[in-house]
């Protein structure tokens, strides 16, 4: 029984949920205390919220198991002890698994969109259909598949924006929107090299499952200075950030200091543990900059 949970968990990948989540779940909390700290009268459910992370975690778990499912032949090239779909669970009961997701995220989607906000709808469809048109296409192309899967992760920040509208209304808090759209931001500039990273370990697979990801189509040596080029920009862009909100200041000073610290690690990375390791490093320094950005705006 725990092995098999453990498979299941491997398969909706736990992690890259957890990680997903963490700044939807930061975000409820940080609007939570300016509203008991200014007095306000909006109150956020907790129970409601419970279900929107719940459906929200469901929609990333549909994604990463299509995403098994499709990638399964490619996965035994670059993951031929570890692969979950043919090796650990069977294809059939990972399609079970993909099934009764879906369904849960339906039923939860319609009260959602019922009580809570109606747009609700649009989105879930949206990011459905984005998940199943990543796995079983963009994902093969260069670069599309890597900005697809920053944009679906940096779109989870800005659904707090209609789940407390009206908290977000009431208190009428610059620092609050911020957070927001920063969080949004500083996901999407994360997620894009480090998927791109993901692409070059991945690139033995990707070759022979006929995929032209950009290291493919335009080599190693030059998707990695890429990634190195994309790194600068989140530098540079962060300067600007420190220079209009000097609250953010010591929070970007050390995201930066990390990010210097993983080009230097990148650089030295030439194989596919390597490319791993260093990946989930950058994983962290997104943790510690949205962490360290809700602290100081309270």
């Amino acid at each position: 029984m725990l092995h098999t949970l453990k498979n299941f968990l491997k398969l909706i990948r736990w992690f890259h949920e957890l990680v997903a989540i963490v700044p939807f779940v930061m975000l409820y909390f940080v609007i939570n205390y300016c509203a008991q700290a200014s007095s306000s009268s909006c109150n956020l459910s907790a129970g409601n919220f419970s279900i929107l992370c719940i459906c929200v975690q469901l929609l990333i778990s549909a994604g990463c198991v299509l995403n098994d499912i499709a990638d399964r032949h490619i996965d035994k090239i670059n993951k031929p002890q570890t692969h979950i779909v043919g090796n650990k669970i069977s294809l059939a009961a990972a399609k079970k698994i993909f099934a009764a997701i879906t369904i849960l995220i339906i039923i939860l989607s319609v009260y959602i969109s019922v009580y809570l906000f109606k747009q609700w709808t649009f989105i879930s469809i949206s990011v459905y259909a984005l998940s199943v048109l990543y796995s079983l296409y963009l994902k093969k192309s260069p670069l599309f598949g890597n900005i697809t899967i920053a944009v679906l992760a940096s779109s989870i920040p800005l659904v707090i924006l209609f789940f407390a509208n009206n908290c977000i209304t009431q208190l009428n808090n610059p620092k609050i929107t911020t957070l927001i759209y920063l969080y949004s931001a500083f996901s999407f500039l994360i997620i894009v090299p480090r998927e791109l990273s993901l692409d070059i370990s991945d690139i033995e697979g990707d070759q022979a499952g006929g995929c032209k990801t950009l290291p493919i189509v335009i080599g190693i040596k030059k998707a990695k200075q890429v990634v190195v080029a994309l790194i600068l920009l989140i530098i540079i862009l962060s300067l600007f950030i420190m220079y209009k909100y000097n609250y953010l200041i010591i929070t970007f000073l050390v995201v930066n200091v990390l990010l210097l610290v993983y080009l230097y690690k990148f650089n030295q990375s030439n194989t596919r543990l390597g490319y791993i390791k260093i990946g989930r490093f950058l994983w962290f320094i997104m943790i510690i900059g949205l962490i360290g950005s809700a602290l100081s705006t309270i």
